[in-house]
């Protein structure tokens, strides 16, 4: 062999141990954690897609595992809530119950929104909020219910105790304020609206009792009160045609607090007490040829128009009409002429709650008269009443 040949063999051997040195090198294994080639033993974990996560032994001994899937990691790959290491892609990935802020391992429910949920443990401790249902640390009001406080944000005050209103609430058409079912069922009632009074309302020396809105609405001037019955009787002239020949002389007079017996007295002249009693917001009377009306003192102004115009409309039947008419066409006449004068005024609510009533003879009158009206035109029902029974 001769020297060209050898030195070519002793060339080849050592790219062949060059060659299984960068094998070997190559093969060397690498500690997942802290990247240096693993000497010794390790610790491999199967991760997603059949990957496994090789782990020196020193790395797995020296750093935290996170709770849920057991993982070694660098404590800034890690977050501390509630007593448990998580790493952050589980901790973004994990349930958390929203009354204690563990996470939920296993079993949870949730609210009707699906917004929150709650482990097993807080779901079946806490007590329910009765208007969304979601168990927490409530607040207990009267009756037993209980509500969270953003629910308790959200409920409507009652306009008679002022407390929270859970459930079935009552709205009158006097009123834009909602009252609780306590208050409307045992509460005493504001005789001008209807209302339930609070602790805080107004009573006059007749016994009656009116809510604040009402006081404040009151007319109280005698000289204003016989300003609204000029004002009424003008607009029943000019719009109507309603002309009372007659004078009569206006009387403004409080609730007779006495009985019902010496009101009635009272309207037949025997006495010289109030005639008005009960529920009753004003009177027409013709006794001995002398024509009276009477007003109850302190009614919200509106009521007011509405009284006046009812008992102006009698005095105009007493001098028009025939004698011995029904009451549904003598009251449901008044009625209607209410009605003109609070549309003409722009008292709607009063006017609704004028149209809406049913009773007989007042709420019955008054929409037979209103449907004469819309069959006959204004003019022609007016005559017609005159001679109507």
């Amino acid at each position: 062999m001769n020297l060209k040949v050898q030195y070519s063999i002793i060339l080849l051997v050592f790219i062949a141990i060059a060659f299984l040195s960068v094998k070997a090198m190559a093969e060397e294994l690498q500690c997942g954690r802290c990247g240096k080639t693993i000497q010794g033993q390790y610790v491999s974990y199967s991760l997603d897609g059949n990957k496994k996560l090789l782990v020196c032994q020193k790395c797995d001994k020296q750093l935290l595992h996170c709770k849920a899937c057991g993982l070694p990691f660098h404590n800034k790959d890690l977050v501390k809530i509630k007593g448990e290491i998580l790493c952050k892609p589980c901790y973004d990935n994990s349930i958390f119950c929203n009354i204690c802020n563990r996470r939920i391992n296993g079993k949870y429910y949730q609210s009707k929104d699906g917004s929150e949920k709650y482990c097993s443990h807080c779901y079946n401790r806490y007590p329910r909020c009765a208007v969304c249902d979601r168990p927490g640390n409530l607040h207990r009001l009267d009756g037993g219910k209980s509500v969270c406080d953003e629910c308790l944000a959200k409920l409507p005050l009652c306009g008679s105790c002022g407390k929270p209103i859970v459930g079935t609430y009552y709205k009158f058409d006097s009123s834009d304020q909602l009252f609780c079912e306590k208050c409307k069922n045992h509460n005493p009632k504001c005789y001008s609206c209807g209302v339930p009074l609070g602790k805080q309302h107004f009573r006059f020396d007749d016994g009656r009792r009116v809510c604040i809105n009402c006081n404040n609405r009151a007319v109280y001037d005698v000289e204003q009160i016989k300003q609204i019955m000029a004002e009424v009787e003008q607009l029943c002239v000019k719009h109507l045609g309603l002309k009372v020949n007659t004078p009569y002389q206006l009387q403004i007079k409080p609730m007779n607090s006495k009985s019902s017996i010496q009101a009635n007295k009272a309207k037949k002249g025997e006495n010289g007490d109030s005639p008005l009693f009960g529920k009753e917001l004003g009177l027409y009377r013709r006794l001995n040829g002398k024509s009276e009306i009477f007003l109850l003192y302190g009614l919200p102004k509106e009521m007011l128009y509405d009284t006046a115009a009812h008992e102006y409309a009698h005095a105009w039947q007493s001098e028009n009409c025939i004698n011995n008419q029904s009451l549904e066409i003598l009251e449901g006449f008044a009625q209607w002429v209410s009605s003109q004068i609070l549309h003409i005024k722009n008292f709607p609510k009063t006017l609704e709650h004028l149209e809406a009533r049913t009773d007989n003879p007042y709420g019955t009158g008054y929409h037979k008269v209103k449907s004469l009206e819309q069959r006959m035109g204004k003019v022609r029902m007016i005559e017609y009443i005159k001679k109507v029974k």
